[in-house]
This record gives C-alpha cells, sequence and structure tokens, in this order.
C-alpha cells in the first residue's frame, strides 16, 4: 500500500506522541522533501518509517504550487506520480485539489477511527483529547460525533 502524506498529519500524531500510529497502519509513509523541511522546522528528526521520495517537476506541481502550500502541492503531485492508495491531507483546499485529481483523500479524525478498529488506540475519543491538548489539532464538534458514533463511544 501506497500512503502519501502532508505536514498536518504527521507534526500533531508527533507532537501528541502517537505517531506509532501511522506506521501501525501502514507500514512505511512518504512524503516529498517540502514536507520533511517543513517537519524539521519542529522536530528533530523524521521518524524512520517516513521515507523522502523526490517529486518531478512538472506542470502539475507548478499549477498545485499555486493553489496550495508547498507541502501540500508537493504531496498531492507525489501522490499522483506513485499512483499512491491514499494521501493524508487535512485542509480542505487541498482536499478538494487532490479529489479533483483522484486521488483518495484520509484526514486525521479517520486515521483515529481506523486506529481504533485495527486496536492500535483504545478510544477514539481519548485520542481527539490528545490531539487537541499536544498536538493542537481540534475536531469539529458534528464531525467528532458522528465518528465516535461509528465505533461506539457516543
Amino acid at each position: 500500500m501506497i500512503v502519501v502524506s502532508d505536514t498536518t498529519a504527521l507534526t500533531s500524531l508527533i507532537k501528541a506522541e502517537m505517531e506509532h500510529i501511522l506506521p501501525g497502519l501502514f507500514g512505511e509513509v512518504r512524503i516529498p522533501q517540502a514536507v520533511a523541511d517543513e517537519l524539521l522546522q519542529f522536530h528533530p528528526a523524521l521518524p524512520a518509517w517516513c521515507l523522502v521520495e523526490p517529486v518531478k517537476q512538472n506542470p502539475l506541481l507548478d499549477a498545485l504550487r499555486i493553489a496550495v502550500d508547498a507541502g501540500e502541492a508537493e504531496a498531492i503531485a507525489l501522490a499522483v506520480d506513485m499512483s499512491a492508495d491514499f494521501v493524508l491531507l487535512d485542509d480542505k483546499k487541498g482536499r478538494r485539489q487532490a479529489e479533483a485529481l483522484g486521488l483518495t483523500c484520509v484526514a486525521l479524525p479517520a486515521l483515529m477511527v481506523a486506529a481504533k478498529r485495527q486496536g492500535l488506540i483504545p478510544s477514539v475519543a481519548e485520542a481527539f483529547s490528545t490531539l487537541a491538548a499536544k498536538g493542537r489539532y481540534g475536531v469539529a464538534e458534528h464531525t467528532a460525533f458522528v465518528l465516535l458514533r461509528s465505533v461506539g463511544e457516543a
């Protein structure tokens, strides 16, 4: 399975000390250089399961750089180049761009649901609370309710 990530999911999970979820779900996560650079601004090292992949310069990447930030643009372009199964994106604008290119996007709240179903975390509600407190990542109230109900926590 090929999974490409933007910065938000990775940095939020690292700050919340929950980064074990990604290799537990996917094994390896591929990131472009722009995402690696963004992560290294705030964290001392990249997790071993993050593989930095080169992104080809092309018109798609140029167009994406106009529409979204550098990390998102490179992550989307890399996901297209690699025919990724999933791209981890939380920004709405970035998700719209990726979905328009036929990519399947997954946001951090959905990862928490998958992590609970795989037995990687005991509670989605606790994960949301930890992400908010340590990872500075908030989940909209309605989204949280729907997802918590889907795993029997609401």
